[in-house]
């Protein structure tokens, strides 16, 4: 019978896998420059790496003193969604932002030729 580990480790190389592709994909479609696919693929290399040799981690595991590998994901996992998450709201903002400057420049602009118009 062939153990958990080993399908986590399978899984974890075929979605490593999977999204090289998907970014490669992007890159050819000119939704990526080259340092954002050089960025993703060494992400997605270590993804595949890690899957395949997660013994590596127990020297960082070891110090934090968790117990098993998966706590560890767990707990960067949670640490880099709130991260991408405040990233995320923090840009929407900004944009908020760029667009309601835009339409009020906008109005304006459309108020200034009415009136114009009416002269």
């Amino acid at each position: 019978m062939i153990s958990t580990t080993f399908w986590i480790q399978f899984l974890g190389v075929i979605f490593g896998s999977l999204m090289s592709y998907f970014t490669f994909v992007k890159f050819k479609r000119k939704e990526l420059t080259e340092l954002e696919l050089i960025a993703w693929m060494a992400g997605w290399t270590v993804l595949i790496f890690l899957a395949i040799v997660p013994s590596i981690l127990d020297l960082v595991i070891a110090p934090l003193h968790f117990y098993r590998r998966l706590d560890f994901f767990v707990v960067i996992g949670f640490f880099v969604l709130l991260g991408v998450g405040f990233y995320n709201y923090s840009i929407v903002k900004k944009m908020e932002r760029k667009l309601t400057i835009f339409i009020r420049k906008e109005a304006l602009r459309k108020q200034s030729i009415k009136e114009r118009i009416k002269e």
